[in-house]
């Protein structure tokens, strides 16, 4: 049998035995869902006969209540308390299933129709003023179909508790009997997976074992590769047992042929490794000697690219000092320029301050005449300011005189009120005058000050140009000299440049020369290290040869075929 079928066999008890524990709680939760939902409509069905009770005890209240005081509020009461019991008979009688219940529901059902019409001719008593009639229905048939119906239904109450009850009790014992059911099927499912996994372990491991232990040994270089497996099952691991055999057998006939081929590598091995150290010796010798002339000539050639470098930078620097040179004497020229018309531009300016400076005194002379009449015109205003005073008080006299003559002198009052009025206004106006005066001399000071000291500047000004324009004449003959001299040391420079130029093209030749032979040796020392690299890894690679043939005819050993 495979592997895979005892698997699945073995899964396949213990799904079975699932399934069947799993089928038995889903039965066992049917019904107790069933006895649940059963004890549920019990409950409703009880819950609804004590709500009709309590209905029925109201609407007796509500009824005698009418019956003493005629109040129609209870009569409302009564309708609607009768359509409420009409109602909940309706929703019991759709859920009942039992016959002996239905049959219990249709005699309360009558009794409640039988107390209706006794009900009913109380109400149309006390409605025609009939009280003591009504009193009569209420406290006779009324009273005796009420008893027997609140009999009848507290019997279905207590039947339906009673039923409750026993309902109750099956459930717990029902659930008790589940419980040890799925114990006993959890019980047998364990160990049913104990058997089964034993199986399984003891058909599979024990032969994995035997085949690990024997790896264990060829791995760690001590297995004796003439023993084999022995397994008598039909299975993976015979079949696998068979494939390790098969290999055992192909590994002694590869070890024992592995075991004459390092032999012979390694004779071989030695023989290279003697022949690869001569070649070695006699290639490191010349890479040695083409080293040395390699390095002669590298340093012969750097220094030629030294002189040649710096010959390069000379030329570089007197082309830079020409083409200054040039530029320094056309700025000297032009300077030169910028000198003689700086001192042209000097003479006007001393012209010019001298007519500026005229100016200023002239100026001065006319803002003092200004001030001399302003003072005039302050005296004059203090001339018209008393006037206007002595006027005033004429016209203040001459009011008192019109005042004293009464109806007669009314004309003569008005013309002294106007000449008073225009006396205050001519007091008032020469009181401005007099402030725009002062106003003016102060301002007419404060010129006559700052022209005098622009005066000065002026002056001060004429004497600085002229220092200028002696300073600009001497700085325009210096000019002259330096550019006679620049001039001179331009053709200097190009001649010179012209000179390490051919100096430059000389070294580029020698260097060309030199980092030639540089190439050619560098190229010859190059292969002679491939060389000399090769054989050493030549070398190398045939004692390492000769090592593993060693190390593997050492290992092979380890084995027994």
């Amino acid at each position: 049998m495979k592997i895979r079928t005892k698997i699945i066999l073995a899964f396949g008890v213990i799904l079975a035995v699932m399934f069947g524990s799993g089928t038995y709680m889903h039965l066992q939760m049917l019904a107790m869902k069933a006895s649940y939902t059963q004890i549920i409509e019990e409950e409703k069905l009880l819950t609804d006969l004590r709500e009709m009770q309590f209905i029925m005890t109201g609407r007796n209240n509500d009824e005698r209540a009418y019956l003493l005081t005629g109040d129609e509020e209870f009569r409302k009461e009564l309708k609607g308390k009768a359509a409420k019991v009409d109602s909940l008979f309706a929703k019991m009688n759709s859920t009942l299933e039992s016959s002996h219940h239905r049959e219990k529901m249709e005699e309360a059902m009558g009794l409640y129709k039988s107390f209706l019409e006794s009900s009913d001719k109380a109400v149309e008593a006390q409605d025609n003023g009939l009280h003591k009639e009504a009193i009569a229905h209420h406290f006779g048939q009324e009273r005796q179909s009420r008893i027997t119906l609140d009999s009848v239904v507290s019997g279905l109450v207590e039947e339906v508790r009673n039923e409750i009850e026993v309902d109750r009790q099956e459930l717990e014992e029902n659930e008790g009997i589940s419980a040890m059911i799925q114990l006993f099927f959890n019980a047998v499912g364990i160990l049913v997976a104990i058997v089964v996994g034993g199986f399984l372990i003891r058909s599979i491991v024990a032969p994995l074992h035997r085949v690990n232990k024997q790896l264990h040994e060829i791995a760690d270089g001590k297995g004796d590769l003439t023993q084999e497996l022995t397994v008598f099952s039909k299975d993976e691991i015979g079949q696998l047992a068979g494939s390790f055999n098969r290999m055992l057998a192909n590994l002694r006939e590869l070890i024992s042929q592995v075991r004459g081929h390092a032999q012979q590598v390694a004779a071989a091995a030695e023989q290279l490794t003697a022949s690869s150290k001569q070649t070695s010796q006699a290639t490191e010798q010349i890479a040695i000697t083409i080293q040395e002339m390699t390095e002669g000539t590298d340093r012969q050639s750097q220094n030629v690219e030294e002189s040649q470098q710096e010959v390069e930078e000379i030329s570089a620097g007197i082309e830079k000092i020409a083409e200054r040179a040039q530029s320094v004497s056309a700025a000297a020229a032009s300077t030169s320029e910028l000198a003689t018309e700086g001192d042209r531009t000097i003479q006007q300016s001393v012209s010019q301050m001298n007519g500026i400076g005229e100016t200023m005194e002239n100026l001065t002379a006319l803002v003092g005449g200004l001030g001399k009449r302003s003072e005039q015109i302050g005296q004059i205003v203090e001339v018209i300011t008393q006037i206007s005073g002595q006027t005033n008080l004429l016209a203040l006299n001459a009011a008192i005189e019109a005042a004293r003559a009464g109806e007669h002198g009314r004309g003569f009052a008005v013309v002294a009120d106007e000449v008073r009025k225009l006396a205050e206004q001519a007091s008032a106006s020469a009181q401005e005058i007099s402030q725009l005066v002062a106003s003016i001399q102060m301002e007419t000071t404060n010129a006559v000050l700052t022209m005098e000291k622009g005066s000065q500047e002026v002056a001060d000004g004429m004497g600085g140009v002229a220092r200028a324009g002696e300073a600009f004449s001497q700085i325009r003959d210096a000019v002259v000299g330096v550019t006679n001299e620049i001039q001179e040391v331009s053709i200097a420079a190009h001649t010179l440049t012209e000179s390490t130029g051919k100096v430059g093209q000389s070294m580029q030749m020698i260097a060309t020369v030199a980092q030639s032979a540089v190439s050619h040796s560098v190229e010859v020392s190059s292969a002679t290290e491939e060389q000399l690299a090769s054989m050493e890894e030549i070398y190398a690679s045939a004692a390492s040869l000769a090592s593993l043939a060693d190390d593997l005819e050492k290992l092979i050993g380890h084995f027994k075929v």
